[in-house]
């Protein structure tokens, strides 16, 4: 077993040698499975979260050998988000600075937030230039949702005990369960063959969105297969116990159904809002004829109850507190890192959970005003991309994977570990360029997008005879 998961990442890395589109779906595939066999490990060595990483970075590395991905001509096509981008990078010298000047390997902990930001970037790239092939974009996100899936029968497997026999299983591997009493009733929460809950729900939130963006543009069983896939998806998201995650659904709703609201096709809107509604319907009857719980369902319903405190208090006063300690400058790149712990350095001592209260201690109040100016001119961009999309399909793909990546920031500004996880971050960023690949649609939609050259199309940039 300590070999299996090493010799995955190198056949990964081989894949992505040979082809970085390909080796798109090794990395989700090695991040998908690094949990349950790292749990089966003797020590279950934390290094194995990161399993994924190596991939991702040969993905990257090789499409920018190939030039197939040059980023000078990403930003380009997007100048007020190049911009942002711009100055957010050239600022990140300062906190790189202060990180690496601690002490003893503090300097790894900055090449750790160095790796994580870029890559982000990079991968943003990667999806742009694979989202000039929708057929392409379509394999990906059905090979991720079908595997994610599967693994997701670990959440019925550990609810009904199997986590007692199998270490691949539940988190008892690692030394702990998971429950909370918040609402005075125990509520378990269940990981399965994922480490820890957090991440088997946002894979399971995933998949249910995924599964639903797939669904309304597929026609005949393709349509019900779908719809049935992102039920699944719904119970996993129960099975976690992760408010959060349950969050994160009716904002994907609102966003994807607001944008077709805007689109002014009625026909369209109330065709998609029955098919969410019915996804998420059949999900809710799986759920009530086989796992609900009573207590589960209270505590759920506090994540809508106690919403405006808990984005008050984690997204606004944190960040006083933050600012006091760590200083107007910030403790420095990487030191808000998920996983810095691991390594064997002298650093501060971080607490902060959420999203914004981890930017203003790790960049300072400088470098955190620049990352969420860089959010905000590329949230900006993309609604103008989705907007201005003529074709059906390309629109629909658009508007959902906009709805996921809003879904997702809502659940950052409340606690933002499950960002900390490579494959989380990485795909994340993946999904932001495929939907801004819309903007190649037409000069249009480029227009909308700030594109510096509205009227010409990218043919110098996308390889002769790539299907669209």
């Amino acid at each position: 077993m300590p070999y299996l998961l090493p010799l995955l990442i190198l056949a990964g890395c081989a894949v992505a040698l040979q082809d970085w589109r390909r080796g798109g779906f090794a990395a989700i595939a090695v991040g998908l499975v690094q949990d349950p066999l790292r749990k089966m490990m003797p020590g279950t060595p934390g290094i194995f979260a990161m399993a994924s990483v190596p991939v991702w970075l040969t993905v990257i590395g090789n499409a920018l050998l190939t030039r197939a991905l040059r980023p000078g001509a990403f930003l380009a096509r997007f100048p007020r988000m190049g911009r942002a981008i711009g100055l957010f990078a050239a600022y990140l010298a300062l906190p790189a600075a202060i990180s690496a000047s601690y002490g003893r390997n503090s300097w790894q902990i900055t090449m750790l937030g160095a790796v994580f930001y870029g890559s982000a970037l990079l991968a943003m790239g990667c999806g742009w230039r694979l989202g000039f092939d929708t057929r392409q974009v379509n394999r990906l996100l059905a090979f991720y949702a079908v595997f994610a899936s599967v693994l997701l029968l670990g959440g019925i497997l550990e609810y009904l005990g199997w986590n007692v026999t199998y270490a691949a299983i539940g988190t008892e591997a690692l030394g702990h369960v998971w429950v909370t009493y918040r609402t005075g009733a125990a509520v378990h929460m269940i990981s399965g063959f994922f480490r820890g809950p957090d991440v088997m729900g946002w894979h399971a939130a995933l998949v249910f969105m995924v599964g639903a963006v797939m669904a309304v543009r597929a026609r005949g069983a393709m349509r019900i297969a779908w719809i049935a896939a992102a039920a699944w998806g719904a119970l996993g998201v129960w099975l976690c116990g992760r408010r959060k995650m349950v969050a994160m659904l009716p904002v994907f709703f609102g966003v994807f159904l607001a944008l077709l609201a805007r689109r002014g096709d009625v026909r369209r809107w109330a065709l998609t809002g029955g098919t969410l509604l019915l996804a998420f319907g059949l999900g809710w009857y799986v759920v009530t004829s086989t796992v609900y719980s009573e207590a589960v369902e209270q505590f759920y319903v506090t994540a809508f109850t106690e919403a405006e405190e808990q984005i008050r208090r984690h997204a606004v006063d944190s960040l006083w507190v933050t600012v006091q300690q760590a200083g107007f400058l910030g403790y420095g790149l990487g030191m808000g890192q998920q996983g810095v712990h691991h390594i064997n350095a002298e650093m501060p001592r971080i607490w902060q959970e959420s999203g914004p209260s981890k930017l203003f201690a790790e960049l300072g109040v400088p470098g955190a005003l620049l990352f969420l100016f860089v959010l905000l001119q590329t949230g900006l961009t993309a609604i103008h991309v989705v907007l201005r999309v003529r074709r059906a399909e390309v629109f629909l793909l658009g508007a959902g994977l906009l709805g996921i990546l809003a879904a997702n920031l809502l659940s950052a500004l409340v606690s933002a570990q499950i960002f900390g996880d490579p494959l989380v971050a990485i795909l994340l960023a993946l999904l932001a360029g495929i939907l801004l690949a819309g903007a190649e649609e037409d000069p249009e939609a480029a227009a909308g997008a700030g594109a510096a050259d509205p009227e010409k199309a990218l043919t110098s940039e996308i390889e002769a005879g790539t299907p669209r």
